[in-house]
């Protein structure tokens, strides 16, 4: 496997085959031990942009932060960035089918800062 935190993966056709092999590493664990453990946790909450807030079922209403705060010390062994980055993805899949232009761009105010922060975090530690 080349080294698949650098080039262009699409670009060499090898994407699927280096994606197989991290999967299998430990941190490709650990990422998809958060992404289940984050999907689980919000299976029942919603999304209120015009708070900027995660709507958890119990009527909470935690920032990303928060809830990424709330989630964590559950689980001490899943690294908190790994935490993060899933509640964004959670979100992003959580974008409504239908709604106007205003909403959709309210949803982009909150995900899109998050999402900076985490490609610039990526990026350094690469």
């Amino acid at each position: 496997m080349g080294n698949w935190r650098t080039g262009d993966p699409e670009e060499s056709g090898s994407f699927l085959d280096d994606f197989g092999e991290w999967i299998d590493t430990p941190e490709g664990q650990q990422s998809i031990e958060a992404h289940d453990l984050v999907f689980d946790t919000q299976e029942n909450a919603g999304v209120n942009s015009r708070q900027r807030k995660i709507v958890w079922d119990d009527g909470q209403r935690p920032s990303i932060e928060q809830s990424v705060a709330c989630i964590h010390p559950g689980h001490p062994d899943t690294p908190f960035g790994h935490i993060e980055i899933n509640v964004v993805g959670w979100l992003e899949r959580r974008a409504p089918e239908t709604g106007s232009e205003c909403e959709f761009e309210k949803l982009d105010e909150l995900i899109e800062p998050l999402l900076n922060e985490q490609v610039t975090t990526c990026q350094k530690n690469s």
